[in-house]
């Protein structure tokens, strides 16, 4: 092994570097104080590791970024303790950065001749700020979102070249795609390089110039006595802060994990951003600023801060370094310490706190996440925003609010939104909670369970698009959703699928794949209709006569009625029996439908010279009807079959045409119409009242004059003749 280093040492001179650097004398004095800046580099390491591990899982895009977290947080084994320690140790590097800046600073580690070393310290710390922001959006959630669109709105305001930053960042006018993938180029292709040189060349430095000997004044250094060595007795110091460190941020990566809020959805503007905890001085000082001069506080003032503190080494010019005897520069570190701590402070105790919920109000919260109204209603951003959000949407009338949870169809007929059948203690409870939701309220954090959500349903209104998926495979929905679930929406708005004409073709895709129809139905669905309709070898003898009876417009949906007459013409139905035209108007008046079956309207006119049956108004104009078409009118309602006509004309209801001179005219009507007489008053109307057939038989001439006498004596003949008819023949005679 000696052998080894020793070639590895001559060919590389590595080993001697190393032993170099770890004999580093240091100067009496230094010790615990000193850590932080190893404590960085440490943290920065554990970074990087942590950062590669998550990459090998991370997807930077829109679609897939937010899924993957969750992916990487809740399913890939020691996934979300490996993201937690990265989220933490992000902080802890802030944290150990600023303690390090705090220690340099008070120690007067920044005078000559180290001004170098200060200066990359502080470009250090803005590389770190650089890596937290492009860090900040690729978990792509509401806060990350939002977040990054008020960052890049602050470098938008930039005098002159703002604009040009603000779609630099962006790759365009909004965040979007193109944001996520160059914040992820930036952050994990760009930065690591350039702090890796940093903190070579910071390092490097040190060890060229030495650790600062506390206490000391510039120009005295080397009179300070270097008792100790870098290794072991800094470096032992360095080990065992890391270590508790490092235990400290996993304890907080197993406990509390790294969060992640709900999807990033663009539409949201009523989302408020809450940024990190190292940035929340730079927030709260926006709000002291009108937004015309926001620009003093998003740009000026931390320009004007990075500037004061990179130029700072040139501007002090005390050579002393002990505390006591560089009060102006104690103060400066003590004010803005104590000034970015009090814009902190006040930025948290402004941050909006969860409202507390009473017994019944937390029952009815979990009644909305079992019932997952989360997937259809957002509160405040968190949730789903298919509906309105709720958190922005109140205050609510209780009475109001339980009326439209119990029948959402009777406020906005074309709601999807599914009724909630709840008994009245869990409706008390749900409404309650309802009329809880301000605009700081929540949605409780929930763990993921079940199986993971597909691609299309982590997107923005997935549900319009979902039916693609539907297409694409049918049996991905049955893996989460019971068949019933469509019918939530689809009660009251059809599918594509089902428009018009749709039944007279759904038996090809059917056939081809019935997965498509049980995404929505159970087979019971389908076994309801072709009970009766389905077309098995023997429909035709055993049940079309049923199912057309049952309901006919199913046979419309794929046949014409003519196919109807292809059978019936020849072979008529059981109906269509010898005289069965006698019976047949009983039958079409309880109802048309029947015959309709076969026959269109046309039918009944052809036959009966109208239509039928008789339509709205017919009775004004029955009576011309009658006259033009007696027989017709006679088919149905003439005597011995049905009295229609005399249970109108008798009495002071008699026809038009039986006026008070219609006994003397009613001979010329009667020889042209007398079927319309026999339509109300029979075959033997005439001989009721003239006593003889009328009209008279061919022999009538020589048999009148059995009749004469009565016929004299009731002057039935002269209702038609004239005497002096009777004196052609008779004479003077007739005058008796």
């Amino acid at each position: 092994m000696r052998k080894l280093l020793a070639w590895i040492d001559e060919q590389t001179g590595l080993i001697t570097g190393i032993r170099n650097f770890a004999e580093e004398p240091l100067p009496e004095k230094v010790g615990w104080p000193h850590i932080f800046g190893s404590l960085a580099l440490f943290f920065f390491i554990v970074q990087v590791a942590t950062g590669i591990l998550l990459m090998a899982y991370y997807s930077p895009s829109p679609d897939h970024a937010y899924e993957t977290v969750q992916y990487i947080t809740d399913t890939l084994p020691f996934g979300s303790f490996v993201r937690g320690l990265h989220h933490w140790t992000a902080s802890a590097m802030m944290v150990a950065l600023g303690l390090h800046l705090i220690q340099v600073f008070l120690w007067g580690a920044y005078k000559p001749p180290r001004q170098i070393i200060w200066l990359i310290g502080v470009g250090l710390l803005l590389v770190t700020f650089g890596f937290s922001f492009t860090g900040y959006l690729l978990p792509w959630d509401q806060k990350a979102y939002w977040a990054t669109v008020v960052g890049t709105n602050i470098a938008g305001s930039v005098p002159l070249v703002g604009p040009f930053l603000r779609d630099l960042l962006r790759g365009g006018s909004g965040v979007g795609a193109v944001t996520l993938t160059r914040f992820f180029a930036i952050h994990v292709g760009i930065l690591p390089p350039i702090i890796a040189v940093l903190i070579g060349f910071h390092v490097l430095q040190v060890r060229k110039k030495g650790i600062t000997p506390p206490w000391t004044r510039v120009g005295e250094e080397a009179d300070v006595p270097r008792p100790q060595l870098f290794w072991p007795h800094q470096m032992l110091r360095d080990a065992i802060a890391a270590l508790v460190a490092l235990a400290v941020v996993c304890l907080l990566a197993l406990k509390f994990g790294a969060p992640i809020g709900p999807l990033a959805n663009p539409a949201d503007t009523a989302y408020t951003p809450r940024p990190e905890w190292y940035f929340l001085w730079l927030f709260q000082m926006l709000n002291y600023f009108p937004r015309k001069w926001e620009v003093v506080g998003a740009v000026v003032l931390p320009a004007a801060a990075v500037i004061l503190l990179a130029a700072y080494p040139y501007l002090d010019r005390n050579p002393e370094r002990r505390i006591r005897m560089r009060k102006y520069a104690i103060l400066l570190c003590l004010g803005t310490f104590a000034g970015v701590s009090y814009l902190g402070v006040q930025a948290v105790l402004s941050t909006p706190k969860p409202e507390k919920l009473s017994p019944l109000e937390q029952t009815g919260q979990k009644i909305f996440m079992d019932r997952r109204c989360n997937a259809c209603h957002g509160v405040n951003g968190g949730g789903g925003d298919a509906g309105a959000d709720l958190g922005q949407a109140g205050p609510f009338n209780p009475e109001h609010l339980e009326a439209l949870l119990r029948d959402p169809t009777r406020f906005q007929t074309r709601s999807i939104m599914p009724p909630a059948d709840l008994p009245e203690p869990k409706m008390r409870a749900l409404v309650a909670y309802l009329m809880a939701l301000k605009p700081t309220s929540t949605l409780p954090t929930q763990p993921q369970t079940g199986p993971k959500k597909p691609e299309s349903h982590l997107e923005p209104q997935w549900y319009i698009n979902h039916k693609f998926d539907v297409r694409k495979d049918p049996s991905q929905c049955g893996k989460c959703h019971e068949p019933d679930f469509c019918q939530t929406c689809h009660r009251n708005h059809r599918p594509d699928s089902h428009l018009d004409h749709w039944l007279k073709f759904h038996f090809g895709t059917a056939r081809e794949n019935p997965a498509y129809c049980r995404v929505c139905h159970k087979d019971s669905f389908c076994a309801s209709c072709h009970k009766t309709f389905l077309h098995t070898p023997d429909w035709l003898e055993s049940k079309h006569a049923a199912a057309a009876l049952k309901d006919r417009s199913m046979c419309w949906n794929c046949h014409q009625q003519v196919l109807c007459d292809t059978c019936h013409r020849g072979a008529k139905p059981a109906s269509h029996t010898a005289g069965w035209r006698l019976r047949h108007g009983g039958v079409a008046l309880a109802g048309t439908s029947g015959c309709m079956m076969c026959h269109r309207e046309e039918a009944c006119t052809t036959c009966h010279g109208l239509r039928m049956p008789h339509p709205a108004g017919w009775r004004s104009k029955h009576g011309a009807i009658a006259i033009q078409s007696p027989a017709t009118c006679a088919n149905c309602h003439g005597p011995g079959k049905r009295d229609t006509c005399r249970t109108c004309h008798t009495g002071q209801l008699e026809p038009s045409s039986h006026t008070p001179q219609f006994r003397k005219s009613h001979k010329e009507q009667g020889e042209s119409q007398a079927v319309l007489c026999r339509l109300c008053h029979g075959a033997n109307a005439c001989d009721n009242c003239h006593k003889t057939p009328m009209p008279h038989p061919k022999d009538w001439m020589g048999t009148h004059k059995d009749h004469g006498a009565s016929f004299a004596a009731n002057s039935f003949c002269f209702y038609c003749h004239d005497r002096a008819m009777c004196n052609k023949c008779h004479g003077a005679q007739t005058r008796d």
